[in-house]
């Protein structure tokens, strides 16, 4: 009996003594370039072990993680936190590489960050705690049901996702609201019941002087407390009032340019603020090509006149590829200011945005939504090059749809896998290698084992600029494994005018005098068009609208090129 007797007490003791660890706070989205993230943990206990714990992230795109962070070694602090996180993030105990912003989840496990390696698929094995989360998106079943879960928490509750966090109440659901790292969360059950959203910042007018701009947003869960508005700029021209109604739209126009908007909103549990950064209310300067954009200055507006074909796209960023038969270039539009939806094969006319880069790699960021394409089924053929050329000329392919022919991956070995943001070596027979890099977590291949043999790579030109001079070239692939019907292509050098072409013709120009052999490949890679002893002009009135690429052999030598058909 008192062996029983002190087994009991033993279990109870251990019991009292365990202590449990959750995610209390994450903060994936600011204002900027997102350089205060952080994911906060609190164990019940302070100065709780952490051996044995990994915390874990999850994209929402593909369901796989893309970072695993071991504990082992760590313990909460005197008030049972932890935090990972980058920048200016006070207390940070683990460096945090990134957050992405949503749809997407944290969890801890009991388990080693060995057995998270980028791409595993999202668990509920050892699961200690998880939240999904997302930063306005849609929601995401996948995550949930992967981990048990039921509700998806948006840091845009309130329409501040650049300035709120997701932070956890004391019945385990989460609210938002101002970040509290290392410190007590706000009270969940006394929280502003009104949130704003701002729906459109835009410049009334857009000349070399100072000019001005308009802020518009929505509210709703008006109709519950007494509210008072303030700004510190322009005029209010319409304000339904959140004090009466239970919602309603509020718009402030003549702010001047230069000057940030901020408004604030106070109630009995309110205090909303935000601060809109200003437009640059500049007029765009007109390029009627992506050369001729690519060639600009970065930091200046452009319209690209001319019509250009989206070659990729994926909900990362809202990120979009197009090109013409001048160049390509990556549209970067995180703020979501391209409403229309596309499909590959659009013709897209009048873009408007601002030359930027990152890493190394230019990017076009749009101000507003071009609407409705201007043509659709164009094809989208990649151009083939040699690994030797690519290498030599790799700024020339930027953000260009290409293939690498004939090549194999040195990392093939029959057991390695493709995993999420890594990169591979491909090579050909000469022994040229470019590195291959998995930019697009949802293609058909991360998972999969590294195939052996010979093959074809697809792919957008790209390249990594460390930050200290060293560059380099990468291809983004979207296909590993692909079938073209026209081989043996080499990168090359004759014109083709004018291109795009509408008039049913184009003049081909080579190097050297005499006749040519052309064919030209739609974007299965079947022969659309063939002609012989071509000298000068060539008839394509045969062709539909779409981008194709011509093969043109003269004396036993062939080179390639594309051609926009309208």
């Amino acid at each position: 009996m008192k062996k029983i007797t002190f087994l009991i007490l033993t279990l109870l003791l251990s019991s009292l003594s365990f202590s449990q660890i959750v995610i209390n706070e994450i903060d994936p989205d600011q204002t900027g370039t997102d350089d205060a993230e952080f994911i906060e943990l609190k164990s019940d206990n302070p100065n709780m072990v952490l051996d044995g714990y990994v915390v874990v992230l999850f994209n929402g795109s593909s369901d796989e993680s893309y970072g695993a962070y071991d504990l082992d070694g760590y313990t909460t602090d005197s008030n049972g936190f932890f935090i990972l996180g980058n920048g200016s993030v006070p207390g940070i105990d683990i460096n945090l590489a990134a957050l992405q912003n949503g749809e997407d989840a944290v969890a801890i496990y009991q388990d080693d960050a060995t057995n998270f390696s980028d791409g595993t698929l999202a668990t509920n094995n050892n699961l200690i705690d998880a939240i999904v989360y997302e930063t306005g998106n849609d929601s995401n079943s996948g995550l949930l049901s992967a981990l048990g879960e039921t509700i998806v928490y948006d840091e845009d509750a309130n329409g501040n996702k650049d300035t709120e966090s997701i932070q956890r109440a004391q019945d385990g659901t989460y609210c938002v609201g101002a970040p509290t790292p290392n410190a007590v969360n706000i009270n969940c059950s006394n929280i502003c019941p009104l949130t704003i959203n701002v729906t459109s910042v835009s410049c009334d007018n857009e000349t070399t002087g100072t000019d001005t701009y308009t802020v518009m947003g929505t509210f709703q869960g008006g109709g519950t407390e007494t509210y008072s508005f303030n700004i510190n700029a322009g005029n209010i021209t319409t304000l339904d009032d959140p004090s009466t109604m239970p919602s309603g739209n509020i718009t402030v126009a003549g702010i001047p340019e230069g000057t940030d908007f901020t408004y604030t909103i106070t109630s009995a549990t309110c205090n909303i603020t935000n601060t809109i950064t200003s437009p640059e209310c500049e007029p765009s300067i007109n390029v009627n090509s992506i050369a001729d954009l690519r060639a600009g200055t970065i930091g200046d507006t452009y319209t690209l006149t001319g019509e250009a074909v989206l070659t990729y796209m994926q909900d990362y960023r809202n990120q979009k590829y197009i090109e013409d038969a001048t160049a390509a270039i990556l549209i970067d539009d995180n703020a979501g200011n391209i409403t229309t939806a596309y499909s590959i094969g659009d013709g897209i006319t009048g873009i408007t945005g601002e030359l930027t880069s990152y890493n190394g790699i230019l990017q076009f960021v749009p101000e507003s939504d071009p609407g409705a394409p201007t043509s659709t089924g164009l094809a989208v053929t990649p151009q083939v090059v040699t690994i030797a050329d690519y290498l030599a000329n790799y700024e020339d392919y930027e953000s260009e749809m290409i293939a690498f022919q004939s090549v194999t991956f040195v990392d093939a070995d029959g057991t390695n896998f493709f995993n999420t943001g890594s990169s591979y070596n491909i090579e050909n027979s000469n022994s040229d290698q470019v590195e291959m890099y998995t930019n697009f977590w949802d293609e058909d291949y991360i998972g999969e084992i590294i195939p052996s043999g010979t093959l074809t790579v697809v792919g957008l030109g790209a390249q990594y600029d460390d930050g200290s001079g060293n560059i380099t070239p990468q291809i983004f692939a979207t296909n590993v494994d692909a079938t073209l019907a026209a081989d043996n292509f080499t990168a090359s050098a004759f014109t083709l005018y004018p291109n795009p072409t509408s008039n049913g013709a184009v003049a081909i120009q080579t190097e050297t005098s005499g006749a040519v052999n052309v064919e030209i490949y739609n974007l299965l890679g079947k022969r659309a068009l063939t002609a012989k002893n071509v000298n000068g002009n060539l008839n394509v009135s045969t062709l539909n609208a779409g981008v194709y690429l011509v093969k043109v052999t003269q004396n036993g030598v062939s080179s390639t090129k594309k051609l926009i058909v309208k």
